[in-house]
């Protein structure tokens, strides 16, 4: 088989299933006649050829998707107002805590842990009762799977570091809690995905997290050891700064647990799990600047924009577009705000905030692997009856 067929026969597994079925074997004859054509115009003309139909064929295959998307429009029934609210919750406290007063100042805690109740005595009632999650807990329960992983993770290391750990200084603390996110994430995947057939985009969006961040490990790794890379300079790289990657792959895998009854509405899973970093002014703004006078409210704002418009837009949406707005925009938004407000608050001379956009990056590639596994699950009409049995339902091609 010529090089332009194989690589028109692997896009084509980019594009949505039912396009693939009516339109599949037209378009791979269009590609063998363009192929046969190049050839008799010399071997520089194959190998533009093939160029050409990588890029026509991404660049076609996001289109399709986005027609999919367009044309589910008006498909699902808005979550109710209740659950809305019980989802932007932990938002709304975060964001209260970042304007102290007299009055909030010692009930912010008593919510805080009569939310915590809630969850944990109202939620397995419901799953009990019904064999199914509540949605409005979904973003809760990806920051406690967030937070009780970091405790663990955190006992993980220490325990390490009394049998062997080379001295990584500060990054050592974090060495546990990213061998734990790996072996949860593997753990999760292969019991859920076991002989399961994915799309090309799953295995290609998991392909640029993974090469990705191990590229920038290496360049991290060199430039911390005299241009020599170490394995233990590559560790220190993902134990430390990998968060947004092995942390976002572990956060997906549990979401998956969730798509089988909720779909894509499991994506709340992964934006609780990043609850930390509304809770982080480090991350938010930096070293905090507190002479300007703007940063409560911007710390309010950027905090309203992640953790409470996302679960409002996204669960209040009537359409699959309306879905993937309500999370996209204000995340995009929210990942923009932090790395360009504090650059030009403190007046500090341009300098460009790699750290800042590798973890944006993995943060929003985390979101597209998580919408496009989660959408094999199909949305929750669609899933045969939920038993209470850890058994996935089956992906379709």
């Amino acid at each position: 088989m010529a090089l332009a067929e194989r690589i028109y026969r692997l896009l084509l597994r980019l594009y949505p299933a039912k396009h693939r079925k009516d339109y599949g074997e037209p378009m791979l004859q269009h590609a063998r006649d363009l192929r046969r054509a190049a050839q008799q115009r010399g071997r520089w003309q194959v190998a533009m050829l093939c160029l050409r139909l990588l890029k026509d064929g991404i660049v076609n295959a996001a289109i399709e998707h986005m027609e999919v998307i367009r044309m589910a429009n008006n498909r699902f029934e808005p979550v109710s107002w209740i659950s809305v609210l019980l989802a932007c919750i932990p938002g709304l406290l975060v964001a209260i805590s970042r304007r102290h007063t007299d009055l909030l100042g010692p009930l912010l805690p008593i919510l805080g842990y009569a939310y915590l109740g809630l969850l944990a005595l109202v939620a397995p009632v419901i799953w009990w009762r019904r064999r199914r999650f509540p949605v409005w807990a979904l973003l809760p329960a990806g920051a406690l799977v967030w937070y009780l992983t970091y405790r663990a993770g955190t006992e993980l290391s220490r325990q390490i570091s009394l049998l062997y750990l080379p001295d990584l200084g500060w990054v050592g603390m974090w060495t546990g809690i990213a061998l734990l996110n790996i072996l949860l994430a593997a753990a999760i995947f292969v019991a859920l995905l076991r002989g399961k057939r994915l799309a090309v985009s799953i295995w290609l969006v998991m392909g640029v997290i993974v090469v990705g961040n191990l590229v920038l490990a290496i360049l991290y790794s060199l430039n911390t050891n005299d241009g020599a890379w170490s394995f233990a300079g590559i560790w220190q790289y993902f134990a430390a700064s990998g968060l947004g990657s092995v942390e976002g792959l572990m956060l997906v895998a549990v979401g998956l647990l969730a798509a089988r009854q909720h779909g894509v509405l499991a994506l709340l899973v992964v934006v609780g799990g990043h609850l930390y970093m509304c809770t982080d002014n480090d991350y938010l703004f930096g070293s905090p600047h507190r002479d300007w006078a703007g940063l409560p409210a911007y710390l309010v704002a950027v905090t309203i924009l992640y953790l409470v418009v996302v679960p409002l837009a996204f669960l209040r949406a009537k359409s699959r577009l309306g879905r993937a707005v309500g999370v996209f925009v204000p995340v995009a938004a929210f990942l923009v705000a932090l790395i360009a407000v504090p650059p030009l608050v403190t007046q500090q001379p341009f300098k460009m905030p790699w750290g800042e956009i590798l973890f944006s990056g993995n943060i929003v590639l985390s979101l597209i692997l998580a919408w496009l596994l989660y959408s094999h699950f199909g949305d929750a009409s669609r899933l045969a009856q939920f038993d209470g049995s850890f058994e996935a339902a089956p992906l379709p091609d």
